[in-house]
């Protein structure tokens, strides 16, 4: 399934290779999984087999984001982006070492951020085992030295150390940062949007490090993130330590301050929605955002909800499972409704949107909770596509391990692009054929198939009837 993890496997698993466009092997076919076509979830597999990711990656190890279905060429790195880090890498060399150049280009900048793109797909313990003997895969070896390659992981910089950082804590990847940021906040924006955090994982000496002990990287860098449902990312705020307030906007605490800030590029009174758990909701922030032009509904503690009074949990539960309190109140002009649901333990929901009470068949359930649960899994679906193939280049930097997750970042984006493109554009979708797995004794059913020996084996996180059946 899509939310599980990646299986795990030498360099020579067939569940994490993907063969050069031009060559001949082919046992991996291009179908995905048992997820219906019809279901938003992403689906494992056909993420790295997108006509615009296969053009990432080429037998060379290019990588490129510019490859968009309607032709619009959304450029995520552009040439201003790869020009600037040619030229901070090739000035932090020359302050390293004046004795010493670099000298690095744009294409050889690319083909390295190929083949790290490349070592996500395939993992290996040690980046060396790239270039080993034993393990040698020529999409990486054959691309540049392994020598050639840890000195451009080594002196890959983003900003001039001499220039003043007015005690910024991103100085570092500042530019990068300015540079994505705006191409994210002017992507066309889906109805339903939502806020939420996201940790990068770093496990080294970082004063930026966070925990977080209810994600499933509890330790790394925090970035809050504004995604639409299905994961694409419109605006991000890295976590250095200080929210400051936006200005023109009342100071409401930080975790308020930031649902602000981040709600500033979602167009008002245009029927957007926003949607946030209780870590940043408040009175306060639904009647900031209703005065911007932006209804809101999220998850509140019950101590933030001044004027609303409901039953406890335990006289809730003496009533069954599905029964829900609803009480609304008027703050500073603004009407909000508040409703509580019980299932296993209640819950608490706010909102200042005109949602009427419905209920389900089996639990009773209202339409606002049914809602919430529907709109506010954008991040974890960015977490989840990340997570599938995350770049895992070690490093002691602090902006290597950011950098890296913008690349993953970008390249998720691009492919959600490229998906929101072909439905708008009508492409017919691939046709999945399932059937019975080949392998003896196996009673599995599968969609993937090896096109060289024509017959359907299994391929997932339980089963690897492709190696069986080949070896």
């Amino acid at each position: 399934m899509f939310y599980t993890k990646r299986p795990q496997g030498g360099p020579f698993a067939p569940q994490t290779r993907i063969p050069p466009l031009d060559s001949d092997d082919s046992c991996l076919s291009d179908s995905g999984d048992d997820d219906d076509d019809d279901d938003n979830t992403p689906k494992h597999g056909d993420f790295w087999r997108t006509p615009l990711v296969t053009s990432l990656i080429n037998s060379k190890g290019v990588y490129k984001v510019s490859k968009m279905c309607n032709q619009r060429r959304t450029t995520l790195f552009d040439l201003d982006l790869t020009n600037s880090i040619v030229e901070q890498s090739n000035l932090y060399c020359r302050q390293q070492n004046p004795n010493s150049a670099l000298k690095l280009d744009q294409k050889e900048l690319e083909q390295f951020i190929g083949t790290v793109v490349y070592m996500s797909i395939s993992h290996l313990p040690r980046s060396r085992m790239y270039w080993s003997s034993a393990c040698r895969f020529p999409q990486v070896a054959d691309v540049m030295s392994r020598d050639r390659w840890e000195e451009l992981k080594r002196f890959i910089h983003f900003n001039d150390n001499m220039a003043p950082n007015n005690d910024d804590r991103l100085f570092k990847i500042r530019p990068l940062i300015d540079s994505l940021l705006p191409k994210f906040q002017a992507l066309p924006q889906d109805q339903m949007l939502c806020v939420d955090e996201q940790m990068v994982p770093f496990k080294g000496r970082s004063s930026l490090k966070q925990y977080n002990p209810k994600k499933p990287y509890k330790w790394g860098y925090k970035i809050f993130m504004l995604c639409d449902t299905k994961g694409l990312v419109h605006s991000f705020e890295i976590f250095a330590g200080k929210i400051d307030p936006v200005p023109g906007q009342p100071d409401i605490g930080a975790s308020g301050d930031v649902v602000l800030k981040l709600a500033q590029v979602i167009h008002p009174n245009i029927n957007h929605l926003l949607y946030f758990d209780s870590w940043f909701s408040s009175l306060n922030l639904f009647v900031a955002l209703a005065k911007m032009g932006i209804p809101a509904l999220g998850t509140v503690e019950k101590k933030h909800l001044q004027g609303c009074s409901f039953s406890e949990d335990s006289d809730m539960k003496k009533k069954g499972r599905g029964v829900f309190e609803e009480q609304e109140v008027v703050v500073d002009g603004v009407e909000m409704r508040a409703v509580k649901w019980f299932d296993h333990r209640g819950v608490i929901v706010a909102s200042s949107l005109p949602v009427k009470m419905k209920r389900n068949v089996f639990v009773k359930r209202p339409s606002i909770i049914a809602l919430y649960r529907k709109c506010m899994g954008g991040v974890d679906a960015l977490d989840a596509l990340i997570a599938q193939y995350r770049i895992h280049i070690r490093s002691k930097k602090y902006y290597h391990r950011l950098f890296f997750h913008f690349v993953d970042m970008v390249i998720v984006n691009s492919w959600l692009l490229y998906r929101r493109d072909c439905v708008a554009l009508c492409v017919p979708k691939k046709k999945e054929e399932r059937q019975r797995c080949k392998l003896p004794l196996c009673k599995g059913h599968t969609v993937f198939k090896c096109e060289k020996c024509n017959v359907h084996l299994c391929l997932n996180k339980h089963n690897n009837c492709f190696r069986l059946f080949h070896t």
